[in-house]
């Protein structure tokens, strides 16, 4: 098959060749690769595959973004996760201010630990319930502010699957890239997390540390159902407005996603953000021009 690689950033991967802002399957970034399945040389649309978070995908690009000339870019060296300073029993629930930047220290948080999906689904539900997202001062919106965010980095670190709630600086990943060692200081060598930039972190670097993304609302159900961290994210067009991040979480008998001819259409989630709520199942992602690009991932 005919390889190229993409020539532009932000190329909508669709499920089919129309431009519909429900059909979107993934964004694909400068140097992409992707393999030409079916498509005439001057054809407006190429049905292409390309490897997406370790997965191969497959779908409809502009045939006009991809060339056949490129360079292999240089293998990158591995970027270390970081926190600022853990287990600050101070940093708690209700802790506002700079506690925010800070991952949750506070005593007798529960996590996931379990190796079956049954222990951990149950261990999720615990987490669910002790984060208390309506009540939680941690969470709780400041007129337009609001913390969706803090409250999916909070309920990922407490199940063990790095999200992170602050991540290196440009220049500072630069020096690791190059080899040298960078101390995490606030404001210099790290900085704090936007949904906005939470996504393109997944998109990014997520593979890296164990984050699998997926394209199916059904599929990234049945992964949290087995006990997997799941997470939709999604990055706003004008980047100066806030995106959005939410928790994909276990079904209960009382709380189910929503389906249609028994198929998942819109996972259960957990969220901050203008609302607060433990379990709702809320189509959010596909308003026509608000979000640039969204994502499922998950992390066993």
């Amino acid at each position: 098959m005919a390889e190229f690689r993409v020539t532009t950033d932000g190329l909508n991967l669709r499920r089919e060749p129309i431009v519909n802002n429900t059909n979107k399957l993934a964004v694909l970034h400068t140097g992409q690769r992707v393999e030409l399945l079916e498509g005439m040389p001057n054809a407006e649309w190429w049905h292409v595959s390309t490897m997406i978070g370790g997965r191969e995908v497959k779908g409809w690009v502009a045939r006009r973004y991809l060339s056949a000339d490129f360079t292999e870019p240089p293998a990158a060296p591995a970027i270390r996760r970081v926190h600022l300073k853990e287990g600050r029993p101070e940093v708690t629930r209700n802790a506002l201010g700079s506690a925010w930047a800070y991952p949750l220290g506070e005593p007798g948080a529960p996590r996931r630990k379990g190796t079956t999906a049954a222990q951990r689904t149950k261990e999720l539900a615990s987490i669910i319930d002790w984060l208390q997202v309506e009540k939680s001062l941690r969470y709780k919106k400041n007129g337009s502010t609001t913390y969706c965010n803090i409250y999916a980095t909070d309920y990922s670190y407490l199940a063990n699957a790095y999200l992170p709630r602050v991540w290196w600086t440009g220049s500072a990943l630069a020096k690791l890239g190059a080899g040298q060692s960078v101390t995490p200081t606030y404001g210099a060598t790290v900085q704090e997390m936007t949904a906005n930039q939470l996504y393109e972190w997944l998109d990014d670097f997520g593979a890296d540390f164990g984050w699998t993304r997926v394209f199916d609302p059904q599929e990234i159900q049945e992964a949290a159902n087995a006990g997997s961290v799941g997470i939709l994210c999604a990055q706003r067009k004008e980047l100066n407005r806030p995106g959005h991040i939410t928790a994909i979480v276990p079904e209960t008998g009382e709380h189910p996603a929503r389906r249609a001819a028994g198929k998942v259409t819109v996972p259960l989630q957990s969220q901050a953000g203008m609302s607060n709520f433990r379990y709702r199942s809320m189509l959010w992602w596909t308003t026509p021009n608000k979000y640039r690009a969204f994502g499922y991932w998950y992390h066993q």
